[in-house]
């Protein structure tokens, strides 16, 4: 048996290598003219698609999938599936050889992976830009990083989405009862300003129990983007993720105000005013829980108007006042850094992408009217309003004072909801139009918070949308994340010197991040030619 094995392997020895191009899916050329491509509306296509896995109570057969069927010619076969099923079940589906038309993924790293294994195909930047001018035209100006989710090698593999309004920043809120008790009369603004709240609200017994049994805030740490946030983007960094700086990509958690913002925050512990218990209670709502019970008198990341509406039993206010009466909530735009500018992270308007079946490679009409859908939806707000939401008159109705609500039997009936209208707004156009169509169906008090307190103008956010795109990312980002999560902590609580945080910065290029850097550059560089070609300018309108 062993001399049968080595003559197999000299044997395997002696084969000529394959080109690489007839093993890596990347490198191969398509066969699609796409100049010859002609897509007649009046044929009717049957097109499969495995959109968000978010409404697995969905059925086929909904009206917002009948009333698409009807405009376009199509017919639709959705795939729905939930997150579990998503992770576990679809990559069972496509290695069986069941690969939809059309795909949805939410990372760039699920892309690579599903043009790895050779499920996706490739479509050219100037194919999306001629059947579908004025969706790119919209990506261009607000999700533009975006057109790195699809790229891999110089080559386009998919449509990006966009969410218009997601560029707003995050914000929190205030017990504004237990700020006047202390003798402070407005929302703190400023670095300092929160640290003299955050010391009365400990010291001064703002509940009025006499004890002292009250923090101003227990810093939620279960995810790394909103660990410790709202300070680290007072000091214009973001600590966990990729910036521009002169010209280059950093990342911003080795920054020297990164060590700034770390030794605020190692002072304020040591003051005691933080709760020493955020180290241990990783749950990501347990801030949440304990300012709904009268512990705490800051709250990091109450975005919208629905957490501060009254009218509504289930908002955070209205359960505040069941548990104190006297409780008022008072919502915090970003703080101001040195230069007096308000600065909150936000994660971009960039979404997922779109992705086709390689076997469409065989019919890629079906890209084109795929394209078409994408690009009358966007154009046509009556379309865009029903791909969403359903009929005016028959889903739903609007006042400036309620807003867009869904009519009876609608309101009530979940089930009817999914198999009505999918119970979800982003399966079959995966993106929204806020400042376009969706502010004129918003409630009036809801515009006029955002457009208080979650100015765009006050957004940071990683210049390349998610480091995910950075081919080094799938082997280094996660262990970096993780381990910076640790040291951050320790330097806050005191377990380590903050002296050590130059020995930090030198770890983390070694353990990865200096490939990773390399490589971030590069793709701001791809990126910029991207942009380019499809007539980005600095302002992000063509």
């Amino acid at each position: 048996m062993l001399a049968v094995l080595a003559a197999v392997m000299v044997l395997i020895a002696l084969l000529p290598a394959r080109p690489r191009s007839a093993t890596d899916p990347a490198l191969r050329v398509s066969p699609v003219d796409w100049e010859a491509v002609r897509d007649d509306p009046r044929r009717t296509l049957v097109i499969s698609w495995m959109g968000i896995p978010a409404y697995p109570e969905a059925r086929a057969g909904s009206w917002i999938q009948q009333r698409l069927e009807e405009h376009f010619n199509v017919r639709l076969r959705p795939i729905f599936l939930d997150w579990n099923a998503y992770a576990q079940r679809r990559p069972l589906l496509f290695c069986a050889g069941e690969v939809p038309d059309v795909i949805w993924d939410g990372d760039p790293i699920g892309v690579r992976n599903n043009l790895r294994h050779g499920f996706i195909m490739e479509i050219p930047h100037e194919v999306i830009l001629r059947h579908a001018p004025t969706y790119v035209r919209l990506l261009n100006r607000c999700g533009k990083e975006g057109w790195l989710y699809s790229q891999y090698r110089g080559r386009n593999y998919g449509v990006p989405t966009f969410f218009e309004g997601a560029i707003r920043p995050r914000i929190s809120c205030w017990r504004m009862d237990w700020l006047r008790r202390v003798g402070i009369t407005r929302v703190p603004e400023t670095l300092a300003e929160m640290h003299e709240a955050l010391r009365r609200l400990r010291y001064d017994d703002p509940d009025g129990n006499g004890r002292q049994d009250t923090y101003g805030w227990s810093p939620n740490i279960s995810h790394w983007s909103v660990m410790f946030a709202e300070v680290f983007a007072a000091h214009d960094i973001l600590p966990f993720d990729l910036m521009l700086r002169d010209g280059r990509v950093v990342w911003g958690g080795i920054q020297p105000e990164a060590r700034q913002a770390l030794a605020l925050l190692r002072q304020w512990y040591a003051e005691g005013l933080l709760d020493p218990d955020f180290v241990l209670d990783s749950r990501q709502n347990s801030g949440q829980a304990k300012f709904l019970a009268g512990r705490l008198g800051y709250l990091y990341q109450v975005n919208e108007f629905d957490s501060y509406d009254l009218h509504n039993p289930a908002s955070l206010y209205s359960r505040l006042r069941a548990f104190d009466p006297q409780a008022e909530l008072a919502p915090a735009p970003p703080l101001r850094n040195a230069a007096g500018v308000r600065r909150g992270r936000t994660w971009g308007s960039a979404g997922h992408v779109l992705q086709f079946g390689r076997h469409l490679e065989g019919e890629p009409e079906k890209v084109v009217r795929v394209l078409s859908m994408l690009e009358a939806i966007t154009c046509d707000e009556t379309l865009y309003l029903e791909a969403q939401w359903g009929r005016r008159g028959r889903h739903w109705e609007y006042t400036p004072e309620r807003g867009r609500y869904l009519l009876p039997p609608l309101d009530a009936d979940k089930r009817l909801r999914a198999e009505e209208l999918l119970d979800g707004n982003i399966f079959f156009y995966p993106c929204t139009l806020d400042f376009t169509y969706l502010g004129r169906y918003q409630m009036r008090a809801a515009v006029e918070f955002r457009d208080t307190y979650r100015r765009p103008e006050w957004s940071m956010q990683n210049v390349l949308g998610k480091s995910d795109v950075v081919p080094a990312a799938e082997r280094y980002l996660e262990d970096l994340r993780r381990w910076q999560t640790t040291f951050y902590v320790e330097v806050v609580t005191g377990r380590r010197e903050l002296e050590e945080f130059t020995a930090f910065v030198a770890a983390w290029r070694s353990r990865g991040g200096d490939l990773l850097l390399a490589e971030a550059n590069a793709m701001y560089a791809e990126l910029q030619a991207i942009w380019r070609r499809l007539g980005v300018t600095p302002e992000g309108a063509p």
